[in-house]
């Protein structure tokens, strides 16, 4: 039985929805050809997403493909999540079809109240934000981006409310981050207020997935029937809210990241990760790992520090600059030990090496994934490993790559690695975003089995 349904207006959308649920443990697939699918289809998963192609039509085809879109879903017997995929920059019929929504909703004859559509058009890890009831993409207001001149449907203002509105005559609501911010018993409490004064669309706002997750909780057994209206966060923290998730395996669909370059560009590319994502990334000073003497007790405190955020994170790993201090001269660390530059460099990539296949082998962190800075650290890891080769796949960035790890400790591991002199600031984000895009479903086998 399906539990999610989910109505997208473009096939990307459709898919991206299905990647966020996949990776919270979701079988998820998108429906391309309604009248090739029965009632029975459903069973085979958890997810299923039926892509209107609506974004760019005229608003009445738009609303007949929603109905007969969501008609057929709810066919799906109970499901506990409905939602409506928008564009994450609100492009296209969003209030036209939020109002199709929840009119088939009420009209399906499964539900005691008329249904509530809330709204979250936040996408943190996209850097869609959502704050004071304005949408801001990478830092810009909405209206100022350069999606806003798109020369089909133009945006002319930052407000998402503002933008459904002028496609529904439904009366909207507003949830600000200070309600938000106080819990989801203060987020119920504000949505059955707005409901009794007649609002039909409830507009959230949200920074932090965090927030995004607290929206979920309010809802998540509230007696009135509610669609998720997001571009696909929303409805995945109410997947993890309202389906509990038994799946016979555990996921691994977190990444580690190593990174040994000490140079500014990439200190500027850690801060960009962690701004982006979740992290929990330990710095490791390079002058202990060249010192035999104490390279063994870092190591040993290094995963330890990383093992203990286990499960508060995506992204764990460790790094070699944080601040503009910590970039050291190898030239100086070599003197400093008696060594040559070439020796103190593979004593810093071999500790970092063993670090990496200590947290790897480390189940709470659920590991799935590698990214690597540096051609010597990668190589070093690699080696580590023991891959006999690594399967380049596509290029991620110029002079960064996706691949498979060959054989060794982690065949098949996806791997991204990158220069440590490559790329601008975000560099690193774009690498490890692909990297999750390709790790999103993998699984731990059981005991006994083989993956």
């Amino acid at each position: 039985m399906s539990k999610i349904v989910i109505i997208a207006d473009d096939l990307t959308g459709a898919n991206a929805n299905g990647s966020l649920l996949a990776a919270k443990g979701f079988s998820a697939v998108t429906c391309l050809d309604m009248s090739k699918w029965t009632k029975e289809d459903f069973n085979n998963y958890d997810a299923v997403c039926v892509n209107t192609d609506s974004r760019l039509v005229p608003v009445e085809q738009a609303v007949k493909r929603v109905s007969e879109g969501l008609k057929f879903l709810l066919t799906c017997d109970n499901p506990a999540v409905v939602s409506k995929r928008i564009d994450s920059t609100m492009r296209g019929n969003v209030g036209s079809e939020i109002e199709e929504a929840l009119k088939v909703m009420d009209e399906s004859g499964r539900y005691e109240e008329p249904s509530v559509a809330v709204v979250v058009p936040a996408f943190p890890s996209s850097r869609r934000v959502a704050v004071g009831g304005y949408l801001i993409v990478n830092g810009i207001p909405l209206e100022k981006s350069p999606i806003a001149k798109d020369p089909i449907r133009p945006i002319t203002t930052s407000r998402y409310v503002a933008i459904i509105a002028e496609q529904t005559d439904l009366l909207i609501g507003y949830i600000s981050l200070d309600t938000i911010a106080q819990g989801p018993a203060m987020v119920t409490e504000e949505i059955e207020r707005q409901r009794r004064e007649g609002v039909r669309i409830v507009a959230c706002d949200a920074v932090l997935d965090e927030e995004i997750t607290v929206i979920a909780q309010a809802v998540k057994s509230v007696s009135y029937p509610v669609l998720a209206v997001d571009p696909g966060p929303f409805t995945a923290a109410m997947a993890d809210a309202r389906v509990p998730v038994r799946a016979r395996h555990e996921l691994e669909d977190n990444a580690l990241v190593i990174v040994g370059s000490t140079t500014d560009l990439i200190r500027r590319q850690m801060d960009e990760l962690r701004l982006a994502r979740k992290c929990a990334i330990v710095k490791v000073d390079g002058r202990l790992l060249v010192n035999l003497y104490k390279r063994d007790d870092t190591i040993r405190e290094a995963v330890q520090k990383v093992v203990a955020e286990a499960g508060k994170a995506e992204v764990y790993g460790v790094c070699t600059v944080e601040q503009p201090d910590d970039v050291h001269s190898i030239e100086d660390m070599a003197r400093e030990n008696g060594i040559s530059l070439k020796e103190a460099s593979e004593r810093i990539n071999k500790g970092l090496s063993l670090i990496a296949e200590l947290l790897l082998k480390e189940k709470s962190l659920r590991l799935g994934g590698i990214y690597s800075s540096g051609g010597e650290v990668t190589m070093s890891v690699t080696r580590q490993l023991e891959a006999s080769g690594f399967s380049v796949r596509d290029e991620v960035l110029p002079l960064a790559v996706y691949g498979r790890l060959i054989g060794g400790k982690y065949p098949n591991m996806p791997m991204v690695t990158k220069g440590g002199f490559v790329g601008d600031s975000e560099s690193i984000v774009h690498c490890v975003n692909y990297l999750f895009a390709k790790i999103s479903t993998q699984t731990r086998p059981l005991e006994g089995e083989t993956k």
